[in-house]
């Protein structure tokens, strides 16, 4: 009954929240700080690869694996774009599994001019986020969690800051069974640009399930986002002469109970997993797809691509995805467990 419970908690509060929200969330949150996330998609809530960053994408994930796990990735986003992250996570008896990231996301120098063009310098654009997960098993087979986060954006001399809360559950199935869930972006913005009126993030609800084959060496997951948003085809101009008209008064309104409403949602990933150091991963997001690709060559884009593989004490990932036709962002990242570290001296 717990469990019921705990799921209509996750499922209905966002409700409560968009009423008030102001959907002042900020948007580089989405972005992936893993390759393994970048390789399938999506952040997946019920992912089947086992990565430090895994509380990312849902507070809940646990595994003792990543103890004393120590891990670093860069990021070539689109244009001049970067980002760099670290991770570190630790379990402690008394909590359970505690884990902390940050990243940093560089958009280059700016030259600033007046009116006229004449030049006056340079400025520098990014932002930040910091966030610590704390994870804890509920009986046999059943986690929650948590993460906590602090979000800076800098802009020329405008500067926001908020703050935000990410809850999760998650269940891991003898079976090769994941489920996820997760509530993202609980919070505020604390400080706004030019000094403006802060307001209530918009929450999102994810679910997620995994399933891990027994005979064969794969691991197949689906992944529904923005439940809470059902509509997520509003800001694409190709929808909008997608029109219904009524015969009596001749007011046109969009179509939006559609197939292609409903395919937004949907993330497809599979893993390929022939021993346990070494996976293939593909995913492919619709959403991604729909709204990026070019109707006459939509080419790659919605697709991406990864692999993991551990090398001595080194665990190293990348994952590429597709945006556009002239090319697609790189993620690269490596890790390693400083217990096995610890060992080796102990010898």
């Amino acid at each position: 009954m717990i469990y019921i419970r705990i799921l209509l908690i996750l499922l209905f509060s966002p409700i409560l929240l968009l009423a008030q929200s102001s959907s002042k969330n900020f948007s580089f949150s989405e972005i992936s700080v893993s390759p393994l996330t970048t390789a399938q998609g999506v952040n997946h809530t019920a992912s089947g690869v086992t990565d430090v960053l895994q509380t990312f994408a849902n507070p809940a994930f646990s595994d003792s694996t990543v103890d004393n796990n120590l891990h670093f990735a860069y990021l070539n986003y689109l244009t001049d774009i970067n980002q760099t992250s670290l991770a570190y996570a630790k379990m402690v008896d008394s909590f359970g599994l505690v884990s902390g990231y940050f990243r940093y996301l560089d958009y280059g120098t700016f030259q600033e001019t007046d009116e006229v063009g004449n030049e006056l310098g340079e400025f520098k654009t990014s932002e930040y986020e910091i966030g610590v997960s704390v994870s804890k098993n509920y009986r046999q087979n059943f986690y929650y969690g948590g993460t906590f986060k602090q979000m800076f954006s800098s802009f020329y001399s405008n500067s926001a800051y908020g703050l935000a809360l990410d809850i999760g559950g998650y269940y891991l199935g003898e079976n090769g069974l994941q489920l996820g869930i997760s509530l993202d972006d609980i919070g505020f913005r604390v400080i706004e640009f030019n000094n403006g009126q802060a307001g209530l993030f918009r929450p999102s609800i994810n679910i997620g399930a995994s399933k891990k084959f027994s005979k064969a060496p794969i691991i197949l997951g689906l992944q529904y986002n923005n439940i809470e948003t059902w509509d997520l085809a509003s800001s694409d101009i190709d929808q909008s002469d997608n029109l219904i008209v009524d015969q009596l008064t001749g007011v046109s309104k969009r179509r939006t109970l559609t197939f292609d409403n409903f395919a937004r949602h949907l993330n497809l990933n599979a893993i390929i997993a022939p021993s346990d150091k070494f996976n293939l991963i593909v995913g492919f997001d619709f959403r991604r797809r729909l709204e990026l690709a070019a109707n006459q060559r939509p080419a790659l884009v919605g697709f991406s691509f990864g692999i993991q593989a551990k090398i001595k004490k080194f665990n190293l990932q990348y994952g590429v995805s597709s945006y556009h036709l002239n090319g697609a962002i790189n993620h690269l990242a490596l890790s390693t467990n400083l217990n096995e570290w610890h060992l080796k001296k102990s010898k």
